[in-house]
């Protein structure tokens, strides 16, 4: 038998039972139902250059990573200090470092509760909140046997029998400290309790296994590199939202709870009128739908607070106005698109979207195609707070980049571009990069708020311009 913990009466306890169901491979009862929303696609009237990995290497199959498997070099775990000077996965580890939240779990475990946080959140730095790491002394009394043990079995769930894993490597990546960020308060890492070397072991393995999976996946995608290609977007394409694999049916899984069937009543209303071909505007208590004919499958789904779950992710503020901004300019504007196609993809996340290892494994948010006769321009467009980022960040310098992968691909046929759409007002990133507006809007650099009005227009005149350049060479 099992005993069930319930630590605290402000514990998330909930939560915490579904992930030892998760884990047991049981599936969790939690009160909610999964309804199933379809989409509407729309291929465009040509195809759609993307970029994607071939699909057959040396006549292996790239699909679930296997050409790698078979075909690339067995990388050996190290931390970034013990690489090479001139190898490039130093400087992206030490740069891109995990992220890891301790704050929840010791809420979790103390009634009094602390500042609650995510667990992972790699995006970036938590504020407020007090950061560790795990000292010699602490080191010192972990069970590193347990620890290669566990990463093994971790490693073997998902295939990656061709990475080398060893102790005296995990020994040498828990010295290194620059690889990582821990949030724990102070007294989560003081040796005062015996019992506090199984929180430690357990803050070590997870740390080990986020830096296994991004070291593993940044020598993946090291060796894939030079085996990109265009290719004509499918209606298979990975970044169209699928809710069963094997009956091929396409849309949104979203969780409700079974109690609210009024969500559900609503949900059923937007789904008859998709089936239905009527496309009209729909929201209900912080979801909405978004429609916007020139992206390749409707409806876009945005959300507002959590009355529901959304897989894949809906859009969030940003990327909603983005999307609204892009169509009030289409509609507004006839008369710039004659003789042109434009069209919008939502660029799912790691996995299923189209990543560039070059900028850390950037995923941008969209796709946006310009057509004209038979040029295509292609541009990843990615919405974002910039408040956190530096001037030099592979993010911002993805405009550059960009350019170069177009080279190395060198289709004259189709040009490559990258736009970053900053929530952050310029005089804020003024104070912080030491460069003016100008300069940022060179680095295509658009601000959302502050040129509500213009910055659509100026994405889509910069892309002209170039286009304009190139046909006079």
């Amino acid at each position: 038998l099992e005993t069930l913990h319930v630590f605290g009466i402000r514990a998330d306890y909930m939560a915490q039972f579904r992930d030892f169901l998760e884990e047991e491979g049981l599936p969790p009862d939690d009160g909610r139902i999964e309804f199933h929303l379809p989409i509407i696609r729309n291929l465009g009237t040509q195809p759609l250059k993307t970029i994607r990995i071939r699909k057959i290497i040396n006549g292996v199959s790239t699909e679930s990573g296997d050409a790698f498997r078979k075909l690339g070099p067995v990388p050996t775990l190290r931390p970034p200090d013990r690489l090479p000077e001139d190898d490039p996965g130093a400087d992206h580890l030490q740069k891109n470092q995990v992220v890891l939240d301790w704050y929840p779990k010791i809420q979790a475990m103390d009634p009094a509760g602390t500042a609650a946080g995510k667990e992972d959140d790699n995006a970036g730095a938590t504020p407020g909140k007090e950061q560790a790491h795990l000292q010699p002394e602490h080191i010192a009394f972990l069970d590193l046997d347990h620890l290669f043990f566990e990463l093994e079995r971790f490693k073997a769930e998902r295939g990656w029998h061709n990475l080398n894993l060893s102790r005296a490597g995990i020994r040498d990546l828990l010295a290194d400290t620059t690889w990582y960020r821990l949030a724990i308060p102070e007294s989560g890492l003081a040796a005062d309790s015996v019992d506090k070397v199984r929180l430690w072991e357990e803050i070590a393995l997870a740390l080990l296994k986020k830096y296994v999976e991004r070291y593993y996946t940044f020598r993946k995608h090291e060796w894939e590199l030079p085996h990109l290609e265009y290719r004509a977007l499918a209606e298979d394409d990975p970044n169209f939202p699928m809710v069963r694999e094997e009956r091929a049916e396409y849309g949104y899984r979203i969780l409700v709870e079974k109690s609210r069937q009024d969500v559900v009543a609503k949900l059923e209303e937007l789904k008859a009128a998709i089936e239905g071909g009527a496309l009209k505007p729909w929201a209900f208590q912080g979801l909405g739908a978004v429609w916007f004919d020139r992206h390749l499958y409707q409806p876009l789904l945005a959300l507002e607070g959590g009355v529901v779950e959304v897989s894949p992710a809906p859009l969030n503020r940003g990327e909603r106005r983005f999307v609204e901004d892009l169509k009030a300019y289409c509609d507004g504007n006839p008369a710039a698109f004659e003789g042109k196609e434009l069209y919008l993809l939502r660029n799912r996340s790691r996995g299923r979207g189209v990543g560039f290892f070059e900028a850390g494994n950037f995923h941008p948010d969209f796709i946006l195609w310009l057509l004209t006769g038979d040029r295509q321009h292609v541009s990843f467009v990615d919405p974002k707070g910039i408040r956190n980022v530096g001037v030099d960040d592979p993010k911002i310098r993805f405009f550059e980049t960009i350019k170069e992968i177009e080279r190395r691909l060198g289709d004259p046929k189709v040009a490559l571009n990258s736009f970053i759409v900053s929530n952050t007002p310029s005089h804020v990133m003024e104070r912080f990069w030491g460069i003016g507006k100008p300069e940022m809007e060179a680095r295509h650099i658009a601000f959302q708020e502050e040129d509500r009005g213009s910055y659509i227009g100026a994405i889509l005149h910069g892309i002209e311009g170039e286009r304009a350049v190139r046909s006079g060479r």
